[in-house]
């Protein structure tokens, strides 16, 4: 027997090692990534979310060739508008193309990332709706690591719809202010009047997309959020004064899914007429 031979056990241990000394540099490196960008910071108008973009790591390469990520980066949507989420990601495949970026198949991103779930478990626990941190990470280093080592893509996107709270009392015109858009009420029944005793101050639920973006090297490249829609509508003939109750159907306005798109991903994709301030 040849002693001076590595058994198997010995391989698996030193290419274990290997494999957690890499994910190791690759979680430092996003780590530092990010408090590094937290400094670039934009000032912005009333409502618009502060961006954060690495314009050194853009910069450094050009990143043109992009696929659009089938997960959420954190929790996964809220059951009512995961419906929507190919509505809302065919809008920013349309502008992320218009601004000259290629949208690459994300099929190997969605094996790499089904197989590292096998091994590393789940990241989300849909009964107790807490994100496992550890396997998380394990994931989207395998996932975002296989891309880099098997295609010439730049960077992944991810686009998550979330859920905001937001309140119509606090303008004259009745308008919900958030994440550098404007919306008016909807209301249920054309020509229905609204009861004075109304409260306006109540807070209701509004979509909003959220748009990261990571370097297959685990830099994040950009991140920011653009509203979308209001997802209640006030029924005046609910609960004596009036409620607030889900509406039947969303994003049926493409200016409106238009321009939520537009604040979520500038200045990744530069929105004409941003309301800078000044």
């Amino acid at each position: 027997m040849n002693h001076s031979a590595p058994s198997n056990l010995d391989k698996n241990q030193a290419q274990f090692k290997s494999t957690k000394k890499a994910i190791h540099r690759w979680l430092t490196l996003l780590l530092t990534t990010t408090l590094l960008c937290a400094c670039q910071t934009t000032p912005f108008n009333d409502t618009a979310y502060p961006f954060v973009i690495n314009s050194e790591k853009m910069a450094e390469q050009a990143v043109d060739k992009v696929i659009i990520a089938h997960v959420n980066l954190g929790s996964p949507s809220k059951h009512y508008l995961k419906n929507y989420e190919k509505t809302i990601d065919k809008e920013v495949i349309a502008q992320l193309e218009s601004a000259g970026y290629t949208i690459e198949n994300n099929t190997l991103f969605r094996k790499a990332w089904r197989d590292a779930t096998r091994k590393y478990g789940e990241p989300f626990n849909p009964v107790t709706s807490q994100v496992n941190a550890r396997a998380f990470q394990r994931v989207i280093y395998t996932a975002i690591n296989t891309l880099k080592e098997q295609t010439d893509i730049k960077a992944v996107v991810f686009t998550d719809l979330i859920e905001r709270q937001v309140a119509f009392g606090h303008h004259i015109n009745r308008n919900a202010k958030w994440d550098g858009v404007s919306r008016k009420p909807k209301i249920k029944g054309a020509g229905t009047g609204i009861s004075q005793g109304f409260d306006w101050s109540q807070t209701v639920p509004a979509a909003s997309l959220s748009v990261t973006v990571y370097h297959v090297d685990g830099q994040r490249l950009f991140q920011s959020i653009g509203g979308l829609e209001v997802t209640r509508q006030l029924d005046p003939n609910k609960g004596g004064n009036g409620r607030f109750v889900r509406r039947d159907k969303l994003f049926t306005s493409q200016t409106n899914v238009r321009q939520g798109v537009n604040f979520a991903l500038h200045p990744f994709v530069k929105m004409k007429g941003y309301p800078e301030k000044k």
